[in-house]
């Protein structure tokens, strides 16, 4: 949920609550204020003096302008004995009189009740005063019109609150939303400075709020990251043209050695041990420094050159290289293919396979299984095809994952050629992967060694 919903609903609950709390405390005074007024005109029914009520209390005739009244008037002797000296309505068409709590009004003659029919359901209101040491008069009077009432007034006060909730959570959702347009613009900037166009800077707020302090902020920030980025590439570039130019440099004067190497193989007749130990060594070093020329020449056209589009299947360069290592290696392969088609350099993938089955024969114990799958995969909508190869190998623990990536990047602390080439192998994987806008993630193999997962967008014939 974003913060700008997370605002407005808490808004609407504020106002619900202290719409409420308003609605809820108006409800019990107009209650109380009602139920006010029926003791009052139920105290002024019996009068001031509730004896004389017994005193006129005859029977009357009919009259022709009679008038109805809402209260009816009794006596109630010690013996619980009710007689009705004026029912509620009129003389003509009396209503019937309601059975009366005797226990509680026996208990307190004194006080106000409220109470419920039980023969007829229906609720009323009765104020009993003495009358004589023997008597008490009762003032009774219906309660339908006050509940009615009440009942309106509280829907009332529901739909006020419900609408005033409403209204208030529009409100806040219009001024919330019109706040966070700079928020917007500076989430809209931060994708797109996400997506490499450090060009863009987050837009000014209003001076003097939180929002034009946050974007003062970012912006210093984001200048001082453009800085440090545009030394980083430039640092880069220099080094790789550094790279590029010594390795093409150093090339021509090893071909040189090499051939006078072999004129020195051919023409010498020296059968001193220390000669021939000596010209070996030479040439296992200058195939060594060749090696090494070779693999930054080839990482650095990977990372600098775009890549020959072409299509191809995927699936067969893999069946190919993984074929190889089971005829020079005892190391038995299991695959799980898909006919899958990608668009990219063949030449590029065809070195990333053999980097990989390298790195397999060189570090996985003699005759241990590789797994191998290549499936399709739909990730958010598009089409991608997914390599996995899974070894049982020593693997790569999960901190120094991210580190074999980086050139001359080397597990082994000794760094002896011996036990591993120059830490170039991973790099060029990594380049060839990111040319063609791909991931690759390293992790744990079901075996225990190390498991190669990569991912590229997938080409549909």
């Amino acid at each position: 949920m974003t913060l700008r919903w997370r605002i407005t609903i808490l808004t609407a609950v504020m106002i619900a609550l202290a719409s409420s709390v308003i609605g809820v405390a108006s409800y019990l005074n107009v209650s109380q204020a009602q139920i006010s007024s029926i003791d009052s005109s139920l105290q002024n029914s019996l009068g001031s003096n509730p004896r004389r009520i017994l005193e006129r209390a005859v029977p009357r005739g009919t009259n022709p302008n009679d008038f109805y009244s809402a209260v009816a008037v009794a006596a109630l002797d010690t013996a619980g004995n009710v007689s009705v000296l004026r029912p509620a309505g009129t003389q003509t068409s009396p209503e019937e009189f309601p059975t009366l709590p005797l226990a509680q009004i026996q208990s307190d003659s004194t006080q106000n009740i409220s109470f419920t029919d039980e023969s007829t359901g229906n609720s009323y209101r009765l104020v009993a005063r003495p009358a004589g040491r023997d008597f008490l008069v009762i003032a009774v009077t219906s309660l339908a019109d006050y509940r009615a009432t009440m009942n309106q007034i509280l829907l009332s006060t529901i739909l006020f609150v419900l609408g005033v909730t409403i209204l208030g959570a529009l409100a806040s959702w219009l001024i919330v939303r019109k706040f966070f347009v700079p928020v917007d613009s500076m989430i809209a900037t931060a994708g797109a400075i996400a997506q490499g166009d450090i060009s863009q800077r987050v837009p000014n707020a209003p001076t003097g709020t939180e929002l034009g302090d946050l974007s003062v902020s970012l912006n210093t920030m984001i200048n001082s990251l453009t800085e440090s980025i545009t030394r980083v590439e430039n640092s880069e570039q220099t080094l790789r043209n550094f790279i590029s130019d010594a390795s093409h440099e150093i090339r021509t004067p090893l071909t040189v050695i090499r051939g006078y190497i072999e004129i020195l193989r051919a023409e010498s007749s020296s059968d001193s041990e220390r000669d021939i130990r000596a010209i070996d060594r030479i040439d296992s070093e200058s195939k060594r420094l060749e090696r090494l020329v070779t693999s930054l020449l080839e990482l650095d056209t990977r990372q600098s050159s775009a890549i020959v589009q072409t299509t191809f299947r995927i699936d067969e360069l893999i069946a190919l290289h993984f074929a190889d290592l089971e005829s020079i290696s005892p190391r038995p392969v299991t695959y799980q293919l898909e006919e899958l088609t990608i668009e990219g350099d063949p030449s590029a993938w065809e070195q990333l396979f053999g980097n990989i089955v390298q790195n397999i024969s060189r570090y996985t114990p003699a005759k241990s299984e590789v797994g191998v799958e290549l499936r399709s995969k739909v990730v958010n909508g598009h089409d991608w095809v997914e390599f996995v190869v899974n070894d049982c190998g020593p693997g790569i623990p999960a901190e120094k994952r991210a580190e074999v990536f980086s050139r001359f990047s080397r597990l082994d602390p000794s760094r002896s050629t011996q036990s591993g080439g120059f830490g170039l192998g991973m790099s060029i994987v990594k380049a060839v992967v990111d040319a063609h806008f791909g991931f690759i993630e390293l992790g744990d193999s079901p075996c225990g060694g190390l498991q190669i997962r990569i991912q590229v967008p997938q080409h549909k014939v």
